[in-house]
């Protein structure tokens, strides 16, 4: 069956009547809460309870002396004192643990678990590690904006004082605020203080809360180990596991490693012993290449070589011709004199013609500037006629505005002499002001009567309402849902204000959510009434139904944060049909039933839905005759019907399987009549004093319709008044306005004429400015003109310089002719000599040209001599014996032999070579890697077996004292339990089981979250937790209602051991939070039992509440009766 969800401001007066009825959830507010009192426990201290170091902790515990002796048996980072705030429900507490064991009691909802959660955030853990909220904000109390937790931890031996950590939470901002030792710290810090105390909240093996208990049981058998370990082991032990499983995993990776490269060597060396046949002909190859590249660099010397002997042997001959020349030139001297002596002449003639042809440029480039620079000054001599005009225009558009300024002055000065009434403003403003008042009087009435008025509206909308509802009381008599609305307004104020809400509000809702069943469900045959009723509770008859979980968050937002109402609200997710009778109607005759509870209820699905979920309408049957015992036995046996209400009874069966089908308890109470669901006559003096209440609210309501009617009447008189006055207003303003304008305008005519007189000056003195710039423009006008005049002068001259430097040009270019033509007639003459001269000229310029090319080719190829020694230089010698008494010609010859040899050697896969060295490149560093992998493994396995050798011992040692504890408490109830170590290869899954068995016919299983039943798993959880006890690292543990599902003697057993291992001598703290306990337990001196008292009725002032007296009381009462 699925959960039905509700959530409740109070708790029930009765306990649900199953063992497994917690199928329900309910939420619930402390009506406490709206009264301003808390129902939480108040430990406090009288003083300060704000502890710092420098001011240690005292006070009394529940009476119990609290000082000096807490000290007493404390570890380090054990808790001392935890005190809080505004904290889930805790309004102000403070606790003070004991040493050793710490039993937290109290009944469910009183904050028991609050306690967990203060240790868990306020040492600075995630809200994760509860299992509940999701952030912080939550944990602040309704209604408040910060919450405070203090906690104050044991000190070190080494340390003066105990560590006082504080934290506050801020809701708003959803943050921390943290302090050590009164001084503002950072969250890190306070961690930093939780891990040298070796503080673990993290850890379910010492920190269980409510919410995650399940989680211990369904921890997986490798977390089982790591978390013990951090419980109990040393820190190097944990170091060595860390250090275990990084290097057994480093060693998996390169075992792993070395194969792959293992394989990839056998399978590179198969391939590389299939080509050795190809790799002969390719070296062979290779050789014939080579020797060709040889031979051609040979070539290169022998063609250096050859060069060389050539450029020696045109150098030779161009010698030969430079004297040959020389010779003729010294034996042909005399004649040649003249020609030699005219030709000087002609080139001093041409020199002299180049000059002049200078000059003649110079002339006519000066000519062309001074042409430039007449056209400039004509330009400028227009510009100075353009500014001359335009200072004219103006200085004419200046006197037409100088004689206007003046008709304007002249005007002005004859309405100066016509001087209008004198303006007296102030008997205006005292008319203005007169009427003003007395249209603010009028106002004022207005708005007095208006109020007035509206005030008497407002009066009939409430009469109107409040006779409508008188109206619709009456009518609502006459129906039984009506009857039943009358009541609920009657008898629950809150409740009744919560449905108008919802009925207004209905369609903002996702379904409709229905009113209490009160209202929204009948009872198809009265004579079952009181019957149905008895199985049923208060808060059945006035929950709301809403259909989902929007609705319900929705609903519950307004109601309890907004509106602050006592109401409860429930929601189910399963239709009514999910709901089945446990036997048919015929064989619920047979055992004396007349049907179920719901086969006599009739009203919404939904609602009849939630009543079969939360209290089981469906399997409690209901009779109008009394059972006999017969009756009551037949019904007992069957087993399928647990409760019913027959005749003036009601029976309740309580069975626990655990202790066989004949365990069993019966609760049987008297049906009282029932307060719903019953036809009650119309109360005729409440009707009577409703149709009274109606015609005196009729009176009234005629006595304001009068009086709306005369104020509105009133209203529309002043109006009309106020009108009136308005207007005269406005008549002596504009009237005002008119003369005061005009006698405004008659006083500003002198300072209009004295800016017309300003005005005036002005246009005079500019005319005098211009008349000054037209001066001054005439001036650089005839400085133009004479510029001008100067430049054409100047050019003329230069026009003259052209002339005479063209006519000197002509006269020597005429004596360059004469000169050149005694030349050639002088060589005409000498014509012989000059052929020969010129033929020994031509043998020495061709001798010099073959030089020149030998040269030229010897140095290209010595370049390219010394880029094969550059790339070869270990092949000198071999180039020159290749070159040795060889011409370039048959060393050609030699390299076309070889390359035809080359092409007979014919190669399938010309990159063959290159892959071959490239895998004979790979295999070597495989073989080195592989040489480097298997030292490395060996290094590893030898580390791996001396970090082993020192950690498996130690383990083994600590499971053993752990199994060993652990089987003693399972011997104590007559079963058996083991902690064993699984021990794989893989030291990841290295894990702890712990094996249990609970029967005598079964066989050790192992611990998980489904195989062992619930009350098993909480015994299995508890012992394996006190193994720990001796053993821990953490000063202090916390086991929140382990106890849940476990029998009756179980649960004692396991008291008493825990109370056993807890009080030992240097034992650690332990908290154990439990909201039930057994009569007759077993105490010890050192245990500490913190009881928290809460509900409706705790004083205002929690330390009125002194346990200690209580008791005492009690056994002076035990006392005086013995």
């Amino acid at each position: 069956m699925a959960p039905a969800s509700s959530r409740r401001r109070r708790r029930s007066d009765t306990d649900n009547t199953d063992d497994d009825h917690d199928e329900t959830h309910h939420g619930h507010r402390s009506y406490a809460d709206d009264i301003g009192s808390s129902k939480r426990p108040r430990l406090e201290q009288d003083g300060d309870h704000d502890v710092t170091p420098e001011q240690p902790h005292q006070g009394k515990v529940n009476g119990a002396p609290n000082g000096n002796d807490m000290d007493n048996g404390f570890q380090p980072g054990a808790i001392v004192r935890v005190s809080v705030q505004n904290f889930v429900t805790y309004e102000k507490a403070e606790f003070l643990p004991g040493p050793h064991l710490n039993m937290v009691v109290g009944p469910n909802g009183t904050g028991k678990s609050s306690l967990v959660c203060a240790i868990c955030l306020g040492l600075g853990y995630s809200p994760k590690h509860l299992g509940r909220a999701g952030s912080v904000k939550e944990f602040v109390k309704h209604g408040k904006d910060t919450a405070t937790i203090e906690i104050e931890l044991h000190k070190r031996p080494h340390h003066r004082k105990n560590y006082v950590i504080k934290v506050q939470i801020r809701r708003e901002q959803n943050n921390q605020k943290w302090w050590l030792n009164g001084k503002e710290t950072s969250h890190k810090e306070v961690q930093r203080l939780i891990r040298k105390l070796k503080i673990q909240v993290d850890n379910l093996c010492q920190f269980l809360p409510q919410d995650r208990v399940v989680e211990f049981a369904a921890c997986t058998p490798v977390d089982l180990l790591r978390e013990t370990l951090r419980a109990a082991a040393p820190e190097e032990m944990l170091i060595w596991q860390k250090q275990l499983q990084g290097l057994d995993k480093d060693k998996k990776e390169l075992e792993q490693a070395t194969h792959v490269d293992a394989e990839t060597l056998k399978n590179l060396e198969n391939r590389q012993q299939g080509l050795q046949t190809d790799m002969d002909r390719i070296r062979e190859r290779e050789e014939i290449i080579e020797q060709v590249k040889n031979l051609k660099s040979a070539l290169v010397f022998a063609k250096y070589s050859e060069a060389r002997t050539r450029y020696k042997d045109a150098k030779e001959r161009k010698k030969l011709a430079e004297r040959s020349l020389r010779r003729l030139e010294h034996d042909a001297g005399p004649s040649l004199q003249a020609v030699n002596e005219k030709q000087l002449y002609a080139q001093q003639i041409d020199e002299a013609t180049l000059a002049r042809k200078t000059s003649l440029k110079n002339a006519e480039d000066a000519a062309k500037k001074l042409a430039r620079d007449a056209s400039t000054a004509s330009d400028k001599l227009k510009e100075f006629e353009n500014s001359l005009d335009a200072e004219r225009k103006g200085f004419d558009a200046k006197r037409k505005e100088l004689a206007q300024s003046k008709s304007r002055i002249t005007a002005l000065q004859a309405d100066i002499r016509n001087q209008p009434e004198e303006f007296n403003p102030s008997d205006f403003n005292q008319k203005i002001r007169g009427e003003e008042h007395n249209l603010r009087e009028l106002e004022g009435e207005i708005r007095e009567v208006s109020s007035q008025r509206e005030e008497v509206k407002n009066k009939g909308k409430t009469m109107n309402n409040e006779i409508q509802q008188v109206e619709s009381n009456i009518k609502s008599l006459e129906t039984q849902q009506g009857q039943q609305l009358n009541f609920m307004r009657k008898n629950f104020p809150e409740l009744a204000t919560a449905w108008a809400w919802i009925q207004e509000h209905q369609g903002d809702f996702e379904k409709e959510v229905f009113g209490p069943p009160m209202i929204s469900c009948s009872i198809k045959d009265e004579r079952y009434s009181d019957q149905v009723q008895s199985l049923l509770q208060g808060d059945d008859f006035t929950c709301f139904t809403a259909q989902t979980k929007n609705d319900y968050k929705k609903l519950s937002d307004e109601l309890y944060r907004v509106q602050s109402l006592s109401v409860v609200i429930r929601s189910c997710a399963q239709p009514l049909n999910a709901f089945s009778r446990p036997v048919s109607i015929d064989e619920a005759s047979d055992l004396g039933l007349d049907g179920f509870a719901i086969d006599f209820l009739e009203g919404p699905e939904p609602v009849l839905a939630m009543l079969c979920a939360e209290k089981r309408i469906h399997q409690s049957g209901v009779s109008l005759r009394d059972h006999n015992d017969a009756q009551y036995d037949r019904l007992v046996r069957s087993g399928r019907v647990n409760s019913w209400a027959a005749g003036n009874q009601s029976f309740i069966v309580r069975r626990r399987k655990e202790y066989g089908p004949q365990a069993m308890t019966a609760v049987t109470k008297n049906i009282p009549p029932g307060r719903f669901w019953t036809s009650q006559p119309i109360d005729a003096q409440e009707k009577q004093e409703m149709n009274k209440r109606l015609a005196e609210l009729n009176g009234e309501r005629d006595i304001l319709k009068q009086q709306y009617r005369e104020l509105h009447e009133k209203i529309q008189a002043i109006e009309d008044r106020r009108t009136s006055t308005h207007d005269n207003i406005s008549r002596l303003k504009s009237e005002k306005n008119a003369l005061q304008k005009e006698y405004q305008k008659w006083q500003s005519l002198p300072e209009k004429i004295e800016s017309e007189e300003r005005s005036k000056r002005a246009h005079e003195q500019s005319m005098q400015d211009a008349r000054k710039r037209m001066v001054d423009i005439r001036y650089d006008w005839d400085k133009a003109v004479l510029r001008r005049a100067e430049i054409v002068l100047r050019h003329k001259e230069a026009i003259e310089n052209i002339r005479r430097a063209h006519q000197a040009l002509l006269e020597a270019e005429i004596r360059g002719i004469e000169a050149y033509s005694d030349v050639e007639g002088l060589k005409g003459r000498n014509s012989h000599i000059m052929q020969r001269l010129d033929a020994e000229k031509e043998i020495l310029q061709q001798a010099t040209d073959d030089a020149s090319r030998a040269r030229d080719e010897g140095n290209r190829l010595s370049d390219e001599v010394q880029q094969v020694l550059e790339h070869e230089p270990e092949k000198r010698e071999l180039f020159s014996q290749l070159c040795e008494n060889k011409s370039s010609q048959s060393i050609q010859e030699e390299i076309g032999g070889e390359e035809a040899k080359l092409e007979m050697i014919h190669v399938a896969n010309p990159n063959i070579i290159r892959e071959f060295e490239k895998r004979a490149e790979e295999i070597d560093r495989l073989t080195r890697k592989m040489a480097g992998s298997n030292d490395q493994l060996q290094g590893l396995s030898q580390e791996i077996d001396e970090l082993k050798s020192r950690w498996e011992p130690r383990l083994d040692e600590l499971v053993s004292k752990i199994n060993d504890a652990f089987a003693y408490n399972f011997e104590q109830i007559s079963c058996a339990g083991e902690v064993r170590v699984h021990k794989p290869e893989d030291f990841d899954a290295w894990a702890l089981d712990i094996m249990v068995r609970f029967r005598e016919n079964e066989t050790l299983q192992q611990l998980t979250a489904h195989r062992q039943s619930g009350g098993e798993r909480a015994v299995s959880t508890i012992f394996f937790l006190m193994a720990l006890q001796s053993l821990a690292q953490s000063p202090f543990r916390v086991v929140d209602e382990i106890n849940q599902g476990m029998d009756p003697r179980n649960e004692r057993m396991v008291h008493e051991r825990m109370v056993e291992i807890a009080c030992r001598e240097h034992s650690s703290q332990y908290f154990l939070i439990t909201p039930k306990l057994l009569t007759g337990l077993r105490y010890d001196p050192k245990m500490r039992v913190l009881c928290i008292a809460s509900g409706e009725h705790m004083p205002r002032e929690g330390r009125k509440l002194d346990f200690r007296r209580c008791l005492n009381i009690q056994k002076g009462l035990t006392a005086a009766s013995a």
